[in-house]
């Protein structure tokens, strides 16, 4: 038996002892670094003043095409991302020419006798103007919760729901520096994923870079900060349609298609003013309607 075991014992176990030590105070003073560096990411993003981005709209010409949609009631004008959706009365109609001179000769005569069997009928003309969007003030800020997914391969061959939850369930997981997702969104170009616990979006923005099991592929994705914005001004002016009239005050005397008849064989008379019809849409009495203008290149 040896005479000195604690001896022997301690000179054995203490360098053991001091290398735990030393990685013990590394790991620590390098989660004290990386815990500052989250702390000033997110009161960097929390301090983010909001940015006020003008956006001019490009002048385009607007045609009516043709397309009509009826409905018992419809609220102001919609402006869309490509087309204006006019808002007709009942007992009106929207006549559209080929030539806009021909249009303009037509509105040089406010009120149209249209002459059917056995009676008159009387109708005022004017001129159509859309309210178009000429430029937008919006303001942005990036959400401390949420992040944008995007470079995704454009043979990927899966659904939207089998994507969505293929996102989830990888950066939903601790070990891929996610969390728990409450709220996943498709957006054109990428995908939005919201995060129920702070801090989770920042890390993933940080890391940046990551490899996801998709289908049976592998891709390499991005994650970068998700912008909110809000629209704080927008201006909106009327641009006449050179092509269209608007027929009001018409009676409920006959039926739409006959009335549509009528109205383009008057409209097309030469020695009322007129010229060739492209287009006539009748609103009956009672009744409402949207017009859809188009650019012409849409």
């Amino acid at each position: 038996m040896a005479p000195f075991p604690w001896l022997i014992h301690s000179l054995v176990v203490a360098p053991l002892l001091q290398q735990a030590l030393h990685a013990l105070q590394e790991e620590q003073a390098r989660l004290k670094i990386r815990l500052q560096e989250l702390r000033v990411l997110q009161r960097n993003l929390r301090d983010c003043p909001q940015d006020k981005v003008p956006f001019p709209v490009p002048e385009s010409p607007l045609v009516f095409r043709g397309h009509f949609q009826e409905g018992k009631a419809t609220a102001k004008s919609v402006v869309s991302h490509v087309r204006i959706c006019y808002p007709l009365p009942g007992g009106s109609a929207l006549v559209t020419f080929d030539d806009p001179n021909v249009a303009k000769q037509v509105l040089q005569q406010k009120e149209h006798q249209i002459n059917v069997e056995g009676f008159r009928l009387r109708v005022q003309v004017q001129p159509l103007e859309l309210p178009v969007l000429t430029s937008i003030q919006v303001s942005s800020r990036m959400n401390d919760q949420r992040v944008l997914v995007s470079g995704f391969p454009a043979e990927l061959k899966l659904s939207e729901e089998e994507l969505l939850d293929k996102l989830e369930i990888f950066f939903g997981k601790t070990k891929n520096g996610g969390g728990d997702v409450e709220m996943r969104e498709l957006l054109q170009g990428g995908v939005m994923l919201g995060f129920t616990e702070d801090g989770v979006a920042q890390h993933l923005c940080q890391m940046g870079q990551f490899t996801v099991p998709l289908g049976k592929q592998q891709s390499c994705l991005t994650v970068s900060p998700y912008m909110s914005g809000k629209i704080q001004k927008a201006e909106v002016r009327p641009q006449p349609v050179p092509q269209s009239v608007l027929v009001l005050n018409i009676p409920d005397v006959l039926d739409s298609p006959e009335l549509q008849d009528i109205l383009e064989i008057h409209f097309q008379k030469p020695t009322r003013g007129g010229g060739e019809v492209e287009a006539v849409t009748v609103v009956p009495p009672g009744q409402r309607g949207l017009a859809v203008f188009t650019s012409k290149s849409g």
